[in-house]
């Protein structure tokens, strides 16, 4: 079974983190539907699914194409009151009619497109990962942000950010029930835009591979910010007070956010385990906290040096 996914993560525009109280009204998006909250390990809020009906085109290769049918499920999260994302996803099988049906026959399976014709998963997998989403293509991201603009448009934002930052956008294949070894791969493919690989042999894996794929796009989010803002930072030199202060509040608002798999299952949990070991994502944000630390101290250690030398003058 393949699932094709799209979650975009960026900072929300409040002064403050939301209280998850104030949270769970900002993302009660669909009348009457549960909005899910958790405040362990973290205050993590989560929107009712939200499905969009789509008829238009999906890469199934090469230059190729197919009419695609059906609904996508979109979702919007709220992490420590502060971190955005919106989440998209469908599960793309092939159509046994071969023809466009009323659309009562889509709407009774919802978070599925029926792809008219024949295709291989795996070719339509790689297809939708290495192509950008042009009309009328399949755009799992525009749908993602429209909820996504729905939310930062709310009255309950003050929108005055802490800090600058940009979103990022990670895309993901999913094959459920396959025949490969389990197996998850992560690719940086530019500025702001990732992709996510996901190969289990489990085919009722969707719910903890929907998690695992948000839960990286977070963590990645977390680490390019806190990274970029080093690199833009002169943290030594006659600057380095001044750089240190603009870095502060991402300090006040993120570390405490970095604990990846902390909401997986155990199932699911692995494969964290393995892109720590290639990707080494927790080895970088400790070796960057520890940098921004280390300054700290060095700045505190000089100021006190020279509050003492006013003082004994």
């Amino acid at each position: 079974m393949l699932v094709l996914g799209e979650v975009l993560t960026s900072l929300l525009p409040t002064s403050a983190a939301l209280p998850a109280d104030v949270g769970v009204r900002l993302l009660a998006l669909t009348t009457g539907a549960q909005v899910l909250r958790t405040d362990r390990p973290m205050p993590y809020v989560v929107s009712p699914d939200r499905l969009t009906g789509v008829d238009c085109q999906v890469p199934i290769g090469a230059r190729r194409t197919a009419r695609a049918i059906g609904t996508v499920t979109t979702r919007a999260l709220l992490v420590g009151g502060h971190v955005l994302q919106s989440s998209a996803r469908t599960t793309a099988v092939r159509s046994e009619q071969n023809r466009r049906l009323p659309w009562s026959h889509y709407l009774a399976r919802p978070h599925t497109v029926e792809i008219v014709g024949k295709h291989r998963e795996r070719d339509t997998a790689e297809a939708y990962l290495a192509t950008t989403p042009v009309s009328p293509l399949l755009n799992l991201g525009a749908i993602a942000g429209h909820t996504a603009e729905r939310v930062r448009g709310s009255s309950m934002i003050d929108s005055r950010v802490p800090f600058r930052s940009g979103r990022i956008t990670l895309r993901w294949t999913a094959m459920l029930g396959d025949t490969q070894p389990d197996s998850v791969r992560f690719t940086v493919e530019g500025e702001g835009r990732r992709t996510v690989r996901v190969h289990t042999r489990d085919e009722d894996a969707l719910p903890g591979v929907v998690a695992l794929c948000e839960d990286l796009a977070l963590h990645d989010w977390l680490l390019t910010t806190l990274t970029g803002m080093v690199a833009r930072a002169p943290l030594s030199g006659p600057r380095a007070p001044a750089a240190l202060d603009r870095i502060r509040p991402a300090l006040d608002h993120l570390l405490h956010l970095w604990m990846p798999g902390a909401r997986l299952e155990v199932t699911t949990r692995r494969f964290w385990d393995e892109l720590e070991r290639h990707a080494g994502f927790g080895r970088q944000w400790t070796a960057t906290v520890q940098r921004i630390r280390d300054h700290l101290a060095l700045s505190t250690l000089r100021e006190l040096g020279r509050l003492t030398g006013s003082a004994a003058s």
